[in-house]
């Protein structure tokens, strides 16, 4: 009759009295792994650290694991089933397992036999003592098998990013959670007079950007809400001053308003450095490096260029604004690129066109024999413009974006029917409900962007680095709040 076998798997959570980021502390000092593949095993919960061991062999993982306080149970091992993980990197060296035996001892128990995490190994197959001995630590102890893996074993509890090449994003928020958010920030602004609006903007990126994942990490949001009020003050006293003098001197209004036209470039280049800069990944942070005069020609030049040709450069002038966006924008050292697209991003406004004027001739139609179904057609073709030029732009944008060369790439799944039945839902209840659905919809919105949207990846994530630091202020970006004039992709 054959032995049967296990497979050891750790639930993902703690048990109970111990903490979730102490655990995953002391289960990467066990099993010598770095901070990002531990966060994705106890984010994807369920994972396979060990397969088709004995019974016994088995049973010392699940003490060793209870030590540190990592949940895991067993599981039948069958050996026509596929390898859970695989194909994972090499796991980094380290100095001492001494340390990292004596704190998952302390955290949860102070057994200190041979079923101890030091000598699973060592008990499971004696035979193999001698090369799974710790040759950086002259006290004789022991790790588990996957600790002494090497590039030509590796260890099973080093998970492979995707066998497909492929990482999907995903969005964990959810309405009521976020509703909660934004009722506070609500109440709150009103009651201080707008001041507390800094602090209410930087816990809206915080709760978006914390609740978005790439390859089983979150995106964070590092802005402090002093350094927002800051600049908001300079706006808003900038704003209240071009009111005033508008209404008493036109003219001097004027002159503010054109200065203010030739300050645009500068304010989003400030946006930009500001927003890239405080967004980080597996702490390292984005960044920004776009220079003065190319912002003149994407954001004055080539719109006044759209203007003096009754609209017609307009799509030119959004795809140099995005490429000046795309093109400067790094994720530490490693720089954005957008892929040449003009002519498709110029064709996408051409149909635009053609959709205008069709619709155009309906509305003429329906207002010719059923006239009061004329502002239901204009509302329908306003959305329907809306829904396809989103899809279509956002798709070809980012289906044409890399990062690092060809190391990374992008695709986006918007689609027309999906996208717009999401818009107009989120627009009728936001109406009916008096505008308290809206964070529902906006919850919806980024799962449907985040579910879409996948990263190609043709190395090891793990390779990047982060950038130098740079000083930003939240300035621009706040002038462009006030005066509507947000930029980005």
């Amino acid at each position: 009759m054959p032995e049967v076998r296990f497979n050891v798997v750790v639930s993902g959570a703690p048990l109970d009295g111990f903490d979730l980021q102490q655990v995953k502390i002391e289960f990467a000092k066990l099993f010598s792994l770095v901070e990002a593949r531990v966060e994705k095993i106890f984010h994807r919960g369920n994972v396979t650290i060990k397969k088709g061991v004995d019974e016994v062999t088995a049973h010392k993982f699940i003490r060793a694991l209870e030590r540190i306080g990592a949940a895991a149970h067993l599981q039948s091992y069958h050996e026509d089933t596929k390898p859970v993980l695989k194909e994972p990197a090499p796991v980094e060296p380290k100095e001492s397992s001494t340390s990292s035996v004596k704190t998952a001892t302390d955290a949860g128990n102070t057994d200190t036999s041979n079923d101890g995490v030091n000598k699973i190994a060592a008990d499971a197959q004696p035979q193999s003592k001698e090369s799974n001995k710790n040759p950086t630590s002259g006290t004789g102890d022991y790790r588990l098998e996957e600790a002494t893996a090497s590039p030509e074993k590796p260890a099973e509890a080093d998970i492979q990013s995707q066998s497909d090449g492929c990482e999907p994003f995903r969005f964990h928020g959810n309405g009521s959670e976020y509703f909660r958010i934004w009722i506070v920030n609500i109440l709150l602004t009103i009651a201080t007079l707008g001041i507390y609006s800094a602090w209410a903007k930087v816990r809206n990126a915080q709760y978006f950007h914390g609740h978005t994942e790439l390859a089983g990490s979150r995106f964070s949001y590092h802005a402090k809400p002093l350094t927002i009020l800051k600049g908001r003050i300079i706006a808003v006293l900038f704003f209240v001053i071009y009111i005033t003098v508008s209404e008493l001197f036109p003219i001097a209004g004027a002159a503010m308003a054109i200065l203010l036209l030739l300050l645009l470039p500068w304010i989003a280049i400030r946006s930009l450095r500001f927003n890239r800069r405080m967004t980080g990944w597996r702490q390292i942070r984005f960044g920004f490096n776009g220079e003065l005069w190319p912002a003149v020609q994407c954001f004055t030049l080539w719109p006044l260029a759209a203007a003096f040709t009754a609209g017609l450069l307009a799509p030119v002038a959004l795809y140099k604004q995005q490429q000046f966006i795309i093109d400067n924008s790094r994720f530490g050292t490693a720089p954005f690129q957008l892929n040449p697209c003009s002519r498709d991003f110029f064709m996408i406004y051409v149909m635009a066109l053609v959709i205008m004027v069709v619709a155009g001739l309906s509305a003429w139609l329906v207002s010719t024999f059923v006239p009061p179904l004329t502002p239901v057609v204009f509302a329908v073709t306003y959305l329907y413009l809306f829904v396809f030029l989103s899809v279509k732009t956002t798709n070809l944008i980012y289906d044409n974006s890399q990062l690092r060369g060809e190391d990374f790439g992008f695709s986006s799944g918007w689609s027309q029917g999906s996208y717009f039945k999401l818009v107009l839902v989120n627009s009728l209840l936001t109406l009916l409900t008096l505008g308290f659905f809206m964070p529902w919809a906006m919850v919806r919105v980024a799962q449907y962007k985040a579910e879409r949207l996948v990263m190609l990846t043709n190395t090891d994530l793990e390779g990047f680095v982060a950038g130098e630091e740079q000083h930003v202020t939240a300035l621009g970006e706040e002038i462009g709040d006030v005066f509507d004039m947000e930029v980005g992709l």
